[in-house]
């Protein structure tokens, strides 16, 4: 549901001024210096209108927070929230939750909150959740080793999901619960919360804590291996063209190049940039109608990718699509004759 515009939002929000951070990207690595003496830095990523922002600095003085929020007319109240009770370690940002890197140093933060998100149903935005993979490697950057994920949700898809998710990522699960406030009130409540637990919905709770040396595997399911692929090589398309020339039915990955919609080369060019590379880890993943019996997913060697068949009558109705193991390059071969091969480099950060 859509915020109602709150009533004199820009002089309310210069009035909460001394609480805004309008220079994040300049603070990375020296946030302590907002509170030099706080014990943890913590992170809430969407805090609506503050109760669980304000209740929690309360009752942990000694911690600094910084409150990531993207609506004004929900981040207002919140700031004003903080105002009223005379808080000092509490600022706010207003800001996406993929910037985080670039806000923060590699270990500079304790904790992460994230209260009953957007729970974005539907595998088609699955990405866009706060608890994807995407975004859980974005967390493990500004970490801190053994740092912590706190997530609650009302939500039940969204938290199979994360129970599901998270430990993929290099994160330990504790402290899991369907039903945080069977026995009581537990904690600080968000303002959603609140008026969930008063209609006696089940609240979802997880803990989940970093883990040291975790290398990202390659996916072995092939919907992985797809979403991985375009969110790399489409990362700069219009979810328009997304949707219309590539996700819809009927069209492939590849259309991505046949569409002219990424940087690419194709025919003889494709074949000799593959030619080119060495000493690398090749991969190979089937997204449409594999041949039977073989792994639509597994590492491949440059001989066995040489020995395949192209030709549409050796492999009908079949694509497979080859990158190295941290998908820096790819190599599309599409069913149809007179389309590709493909080769793409992965667009420079």
């Amino acid at each position: 549901m859509r915020m109602r515009k709150k009533k004199n939002l820009v002089p309310r929000m210069e009035r909460c001024g001394a609480f805004l951070i309008r220079d994040p990207y300049d603070r990375q690595g020296h946030w302590r210096d907002l509170m030099p003496q706080a014990r943890e830095l913590r992170l809430e990523l969407g805090c609506g209108k503050g109760r669980f922002t304000a209740g929690t600095a309360a009752a942990e003085p000694d911690v600094l927070f910084i409150a990531v929020e993207r609506v004004p007319d929900a981040m207002v109240v919140a700031m004003e929230r903080c105002v009223n009770a005379g808080l000092t370690n509490v600022f706010f940002v207003d800001a996406n939750a993929d910037q985080l890197p670039y806000f923060f140093a590699p270990g500079e933060v304790d904790r992460i909150y994230i209260n009953f998100c957007d729970p974005w149903p539907g595998n088609r935005h699955a990405k866009r959740r706060l608890t994807h993979g995407n975004f859980l490697k974005l967390y493990r950057q500004v970490l801190k080793s053994g740092g912590q994920i706190h997530f609650k949700t009302d939500n039940q898809p969204l938290f199979e999901f994360s129970v599901e998710e998270i430990p993929q990522f290099g994160f330990t699960l504790s402290e899991v619960t369907r039903d945080l406030h069977a026995n009581g009130p537990v904690g600080v409540m968000t303002d959603y919360e609140a008026k969930f637990y008063g209609l006696g919905q089940p609240i979802n709770r997880c803990v989940a804590t970093m883990e040291d040396g975790w290398v990202e595997p390659f996916p072995v399911d092939p919907e992985r291996a797809a979403d991985r692929w375009l969110d790399v090589f489409a990362a700069g398309v219009s979810e328009k063209d997304l949707g219309e020339h590539i996700l819809a039915e009927g069209n492939y990955l590849w259309h991505l190049f046949s569409w002219e919609l990424a940087p690419h080369l194709s025919g003889d060019e494709a074949r000799a940039a593959l030619s080119a590379r060495k000493d690398e880890e090749w991969y190979l993943f089937y997204n449409e109608y594999p041949p039977e019996g073989v792994n639509r997913t597994r590492p491949v060697t440059p001989e066995e990718v040489a020995a395949l068949p192209t030709d549409r009558g050796a492999i009908p109705g079949s694509d497979w699509y080859i990158v190295d193991r941290n998908f820096t390059w790819t190599y599309a071969q599409a069913h149809e004759e007179e389309c590709g091969p493909y080769f793409c480099e992965a667009p420079k950060a």
